[in-house]
Parts: C-alpha cells; structure tokens; sequence
C-alpha cells in the first residue's frame, strides 16, 4: 500500500508540475515558477492531495542530484578561463554584497538565528544558472564574450554559494577544518582538470575499451554517474553537501575529455530525463513542501526588503560596474547585462531544501525562499526586456551544449 501511494504522490506531482509548468512557458514565462506553484495548489497549502513525508523527500533528492550534475555537466572550467576578474568583479557586484547587506537586514525582520538568516539571505541572493543561461540563450549571447563573461560569473557566484552552504550546515567549531578542506579540494580539482585536458585521449580510450569489454555502447554514462556518486559521497562524508560534489564531478567532465559522441549522447540523455520527469518532479516537491501557516506579516515585509536589495543593490551596483569595465568593448547593453545577472530561481530554492532537508531551515523559512524565487523569477525577465516567445521544442533547459559544434 505504501508503494502504491508513493507512486500516486509522484504521479500527480509530476502531472501537475508538466502541465502548469507548459501553460507559463507558452506565456512566456520561466516554468520553474509554473512547476512551483503546482506543488503549492496539490499541497497542503490549498487542495491538500500530496503531503510530503520522507519517502518523497527521497526520491526529490535522488531528482536533485541529476539537476544539479547536469548543471555542472553543462558547464566548462574553459569558460573561467582569461575572465576570473571581471567574472568575479559581477559576482561581487551582483551576489556578495547583496548577500552581506541582506544579511544584515534579515536580522532585523526574523526571528531566526544568525545561521538561519544567513541561508535565507544566501537562498535569495544567488543568481541562478539556469534562468541566467536561459536569458543569454533567448538574446542570443551564448558565443559572445559577454555571454561568456555573464555565464562564468554565475558559475562563480553558485560555486561559492554551495560552499558557503557546505560550511554553515557543518558545526560553528569545524569552521577552520572546512577551510582547510575547501582548499584542499579546489587545489586537487584544479590540479586534476588540468591533468584530463592535457590527457583526453587516455579517458577516451579507456571507456572505448571497457565499452567493448561489456559490449555496452552507453557504458561512458554508467561511468559517469558512478563517479558522480562517488564524489557526491566522498563530501558527504567530508561533512559537507552531497550537492557540491555532484556540482564538480559533472564540471570536470566536457566533450574533449570522454569524446564528442559519448558527450552527446550523455547530454541528450540529461537534459531529457531532467526536462520531462527530474526538473518538474523536484520543483513541483518544493512547492508541496510550502507552508504559509504562521508567516506574518512583518516576514512579508522582509521578505519584500531582501527582494528589493537583491534586484536593486545588484543591479544596480553591475551596471555602474559594467559601465566602467566593460563599456568599450560590450557586446550588449550594461543595463541587460545587469538585469540578466539578477535572474534568481533554481539554485536558490536547490539552496532552501537542502538547509530544510537537514533540518536547519523551518518550513516558514523555506517557504518564504519559495515565494521570493517566485516573484523574482517573474521580475527578471520583464527588467530585461519581455522575451519573444519560442517554441518549447527549441528553448534549452540549461545551456545548449549538447548541439555545439
């Protein structure tokens, strides 16, 4: 009975999710918000037909690790490559000082502590990869510097929020240790990705061996994953999240290293499985796990505040920026480039569930990252500019790798 019901719950989150998420992408809209709010209409929070319990919270981590690896797969160390400073100069600009003044405001306005606020800040002030990416696809800035620059400054702007997340989910008295180990890691991982670019052909034709020794042509995703959880493990067991490793085992990972059909095929595979069933069945889990139960008002006040300082201070602080960096040789306006670096959504709420899987969040914290992730999320693409509308069959989830030539 017990199987039965997990799987009615998963059928009509992912029903819902697909079909509310479809009605706001034909409007033009990011279907993340749409899958949400599916969640938040089958919840609790209205009809009341799904209610999450700890097989579905399960089954939404197992959806969360191939989001979050196919976003690192999807992503190239290349591109930090000759652009960390003034990639870093935006992420500045657009996420860190946001962040810190939201911080400070969040002390006001919750009863929280200080690690609570902290991600609650955290959660709303990190640009989200697949809203940005999504924006320089549509305005057609993925081949342009620029793009290039946007994209490796969320790049950097996510990565540091994972590991900001890693070390408040550890003990305050660890701190050093997660330093420590931080830097071990990023010296180890730099080390290795430079080692498997100067080295690609050994991975090739390596998994071309094994392949014929399984005789399994598809034997380059099942290597893949395997060592995307033994990475996820490894920082588990480090203490620190599952999703960072799943993050950096599919960055390490490009076209060049296992061969460009192997890639193909990987990515197709993806961006398949986390379009029709992953995507929706997470973002549609997060909105069933939406309480508006005890929120008050002086948390929708600042709730608003944090909202108006991540839009307001970043952009505003990375057009003046763009302005004196970038202006002689931009390839697009320092007002759209300021407005897509304030796309908010996916990572942010990947951010909230974590901290509210491991119990460091309490459901009105989380639900007031969902309903921020929301506004936002529909803000952005309006202070861009309205997108022309594009086919679903044509618009990327993420970046479009997998048709590069």
């Amino acid at each position: 009975m017990a199987i039965f019901t997990i799987i009615t719950d998963v059928l009509i989150v992912l029903a819902a999710a697909l079909l509310i998420g479809e009605i706001f992408e034909r409007f033009s809209l990011p279907s993340v918000v749409g899958e949400i709010l599916s969640g938040m209409i089958i919840g609790p929070s209205l009809l009341g037909l799904v209610v999450a319990d700890d097989a579905l919270r399960a089954i939404s981590s197992i959806a969360l690790f191939f989001i979050i690896f196919h976003i690192g797969f999807e992503m190239r160390t290349q591109m930090l490559h000759g652009k960390i400073r003034v990639a870093s100069l935006f992420s500045v600009t657009s996420f860190l000082v946001p962040l810190a003044l939201m911080m400070i405001a969040a002390m006001f306005f919750f009863p929280f502590g200080t690690g609570e606020n902290f991600i609650l800040a955290l959660a709303i002030a990190v640009p989200s990869l697949s809203i940005v990416s999504v924006l320089i696809w549509q305005y057609k800035l993925l081949q342009t510097s620029t793009g290039q620059i946007i994209l490796a400054s969320v790049t950097i702007s996510d990565m540091l929020a994972f590991v900001f997340l890693a070390a408040i989910l550890r003990p305050i008295e660890n701190t050093l240790t997660i330093i420590l180990e931080i830097i071990i890691f990023i010296i180890a991982f730099t080390a290795l990705d430079l080692l498997l670019n100067h080295k690609p052909n050994f991975i090739q034709n390596l998994l071309l061996r094994i392949s014929g020794v399984f005789k399994r042509a598809d034997f380059a995703f099942a290597f893949l994953i395997v060592i995307a959880l033994m990475v996820s493990v490894i920082f588990q067991v480090m203490g620190l999240s599952f999703i960072l490793g799943a993050f950096f085992a599919g960055l390490i990972v490009h076209d060049g290293l296992i061969g460009r059909k192997p890639y193909d095929r990987v990515c197709q595979t993806l961006s398949t499985m986390n379009n029709i069933f992953f995507v929706p069945l997470f973002f549609g889990f997060a909105g069933v796990e939406v309480i508006l139960v005890g929120i008050t008002y002086i948390d929708y006040i600042g709730i608003a505040v944090l909202m108006i300082i991540a839009l307001g201070v970043g952009v505003s602080l990375t057009y003046y920026a763009s302005r004196k960096v970038l202006l002689s040789t931009m390839d697009v306006s320092p007002k759209r480039l300021a407005s897509i670096l304030g796309g908010r959504g996916a990572i942010g709420i990947v951010i909230a569930t974590v901290a509210f899987s491991e119990g460091f969040f309490d459901e009105a914290g989380f639900s007031l990252v969902i309903l921020a992730t929301l506004v936002m999320s529909l803000i952005i693409p309006f202070i861009a500019g309205r997108i022309t509308k594009i086919k679903k069959q044509e618009q990327p989830s993420t970046l479009d790798t997998c048709q590069k030539p």
